[in-house]
């Protein structure tokens, strides 16, 4: 993902524009020329009214300050001091249509005055910029397009205004019309970093390279530590795996803005890539106490929790980022890891299960949700998640791999050799696909496909004298067995060795030669390495007999 330059743009600038009103509209005592009006009740003193207005707005109870004015007597409801005081606290409490009316009364007695001239402006201005909120809410950029055909003139020209218009067409994708405005804007204010952002983001949109490449330069030459311009960089770099050199356009787009929190997200991710987990988690939780609800920031420090083994911790974080974010298919994916760690099988399926209801044409959460199924021996449901695997990624061989196995303890010879056919194709250096084929080949009764299939692995194999070459000779000759008991117990290599011991086991099985057979799988067991899938297929055999 870009770096979010439009969206940003027009809530930040809508957000700085309405905090600059606010700032300019404190709540002081206005200069007046106006002849005080007559004390009718006694009971009221103006000086100590406004006192205590003042006072209520220095303790930020400005909503109860403004309720203060119901208790004016009508004696002082032209009084022009009060009304100004009145209007300020109307903005200060966003009370803009309000303010904007008092406003208007007050210019008809005083249409020259700066000071509401300046305030009328501001409250136009405030409730324009609220309308298009209200439509960007909503996401519809057009409607807050539209607003613009109404504007007054005076607003109309205002520079900041047309720079959220700029973004508002970028983001509608009528770039003709972005570009025209950015054009205008930069006749006024050649400076505009605003402008020059906008004019980055019609070039990504549109994807002319060479712009977007001169409009970068020209914003870094300007601003070296210009945010959006090295989040850019950085995203860049990242695409590539450069994670240092993105670090560091991330780490320099935070000198501008550290509460950036593209830039803080990406930093964080950066060290979390570079496998700096101590400096990750601590950029990730200062971006919580700037944005709490920031979903990624929970997903990554589950991971990083999970990486460390915490799965408790892990999957907490994992359930935090699903609450902000219920429609998120890799957060899913990862709490179910979470709660498989420490074995939470039925809530881990049930994430999967969701994941699943999320997106059913993605093959992940079906692979996972088969494997934990397979584990607690519900081999048809697993059959069933291994299918829908293939299903959406047939190139997904591991799949085969676990059909195969699982269809073999169920003696569905079919099954399994198409499976392991399956397998030897996407993994030519296994000798464990072809044997199983050539098995499988055999419990189905063709014998002759059986020595055709091995034959033909055989005649490619280079090492005539490798353990790999003889075992499959032996199944090809149903001859040969025999010599081979020796050779396999003077292997090092232990999985290996378990391995042939196997493949040795399901010769004399094959044979009827099942007492033979037996021992052979015991040794198996006996080499206590599960890093083989026949050591598993072994115990199946044990257990049978």
């Amino acid at each position: 993902m870009k770096c979010k330059i439009i969206k940003v743009l027009i809530l930040a600038s809508l957000a700085a524009l309405i905090f600059a009103g606010c700032e300019s509209t404190k709540v002081e005592k206005p200069v007046t020329t106006e002849t005080p009006v007559k004390v009718e009740d006694t009971n009221f003193n103006k000086e100590e009214f406004i006192s205590n207005v003042k006072q209520l707005c220095r303790e930020n109870k400005n909503k109860e300050a403004l309720k203060k004015f119901d208790e004016v007597p009508s004696s002082y409801k032209n009084d022009y001091e009060l009304n100004l005081l009145k209007l300020k606290l109307l903005d200060v409490c966003s009370e803009y249509r309000d303010a904007l009316d008092l406003c208007s009364k007050l210019l008809q007695k005083k249409s020259k005055d700066e000071e509401l001239n300046k305030i009328y402006f501001s409250l136009r201005k405030k409730i324009f910029m609220n309308e298009l909120q209200a439509a960007l809410e909503n996401g519809n950029y057009d409607s807050a397009l539209k607003l613009y055909d109404s504007i007054d003139e005076d607003l109309g020209k205002d520079f900041n205004l047309r720079v959220i218009k700029a973004s508002l067409l970028v983001s509608a994708e009528k770039y003709d019309e972005a570009r025209n405005e950015c054009e205008e804007l930069l006749k006024i204010d050649s400076n505009s970093m605003d402008v020059k952002e906008i004019k980055l983001a019609i070039a990504q949109k549109t994807g002319n390279t060479k712009e977007r490449t001169a409009q970068l330069q020209a914003i870094l030459k300007a601003d070296p530590y210009n945010a959006p311009a090295n989040i850019e960089y950085a995203q860049n770099a990242s695409l590539n795996k450069n994670y240092k050199q993105a670090k560091m356009y991330y780490a320099k787009a935070l000198k501008s803005e550290p509460r950036n929190e593209t830039a803080l997200f990406g930093y964080g991710q950066m060290e979390y890539y570079l496998e700096n987990d101590e400096k990750s988690e601590e950029i990730f939780n200062r971006l919580l106490s700037i944005n709490p609800k920031n979903e990624m920031a929970y997903a990554y420090l589950g991971k990083l929790a999970y990486a460390h083994d915490d799965y408790k911790i892990a999957s907490d974080y994992f359930l935090k980022a699903i609450e902000i974010n219920p429609k998120n298919y890799d957060f899913y994916c990862n709490s179910g890891l979470a709660f498989r760690g420490y074995g939470k099988f039925k809530e881990a399926e049930e994430a999967w299960t969701k994941a699943i209801e999320l997106d059913p044409t993605y093959f992940l959460a079906y692979a996972y949700r088969a494997g934990i199924r397979d584990e607690q021996d519900k081999f048809k449901e697993a059959l069933e998640d291994y299918n829908k695997v293939l299903e959406c990624n047939p190139k997904y061989y591991y799949a085969y791999e676990n059909i195969g196995i699982l269809a073999l303890h169920e003696k569905d010879y079919r099954t399994a050799g198409s499976a392991f056919y399956e397998c030897r194709k996407n993994n030519q250096t296994n000798i464990s696909y072809p044997i199983l084929v050539t098995y499988c080949y055999y419990m189905l009764g063709n014998k002759k496909a059986a020595k055709d299939y091995s034959n033909g692995i055989l005649r490619k194999m280079g090492n005539i004298n490798s353990i790999e070459y003889k075992m499959l000779r032996a199944f090809h000759d149903e001859n040969g067995y025999k010599n081979l008991e020796q050779q396999i117990a003077n292997l090092k290599d232990i999985n290996l060795r378990g391995k042939m011991y196997f493949y040795l086991g399901l010769l004399y099985d094959m044979f009827g030669i099942h007492e033979s057979a037996k021992e052979m799988y015991a040794k198996v067991i006996s080499v206590n390495s599960q890093m083989f899938f026949e050591y598993r297929i072994a115990e199946w055999e044990m257990q049978a007999k």
